[in-house]
């Protein structure tokens, strides 16, 4: 008897469970979670965060903008604050990224748009981080873990921390803008 003849059999797990085919051949699906439903677990928190990147590079960015130098310092220093404790914040930029993995593990790659905005949102995550956390280290004195200290920006240095206005607008624009497009790969590999 060989699996060919076998119906197919799915184990009814809750999770995804390995079925044989009436070819013959193991494929992932039954009557666990389809791929399709786990890219839409996988989509909606990556839209949440993309959306909240957004708010923060048009809306939040304009606030700052209107800012006195030592305004600006203080509010980042509060926004930053509130920011790394947040749950949501957390959750929403965390569980795309822990939950591509297994993903790949049991779709693997066969949907590359998908796949492509995963990757996409890997790299946002690493940019962001690369471009933000050392402006906020030198805005507000804080130190993050990895990065070099830096040397805080006096509240009454106007210019310097003008400097670092810009830089956090180009910064917020750059992670607003590649969030939507890894966002947009993954709404085109659901399509």
């Amino acid at each position: 008897m060989t699996h060919a003849s076998l119906p197919r059999v799915c184990n009814l797990h809750r999770f995804v469970s390995p079925c044989i085919a009436d070819n013959g051949e193991i494929q992932a699906g039954g009557s666990g979670v389809t791929q399709k439903f786990a890219e839409v677990l996988l989509l909606c928190p990556a839209a949440l965060a993309a959306g909240f990147i957004l708010f923060v590079a048009d809306v939040v960015q304009n606030t700052i903008d209107d800012m006195e130098a030592a305004e600006f310092k203080r509010f980042l220093a509060s926004l930053t604050a509130h920011a790394i404790r947040s749950p949501v914040a957390i959750l929403a930029s965390t569980i795309t990224f822990v939950g591509m993995f297994p993903y790949w593990y049991f779709y693997g790659f066969n949907n590359w748009w998908f796949s492509v905005g995963l990757i996409l949102w890997a790299i946002t995550l690493s940019i962001s981080k690369q471009m933000t956390l050392p402006i906020y280290s030198r805005v507000t004195g804080r130190k993050f873990p990895a990065y070099k200290a830096r040397p805080e920006i006096d509240a009454t240095d106007a210019v310097a921390l003008e400097k670092e206005r810009r830089k956090l607008r180009r910064a917020n624009l750059i992670r607003a803008g590649l969030s939507l497009a890894s966002v947009a790969a993954m709404v085109i590999g659901l399509a």
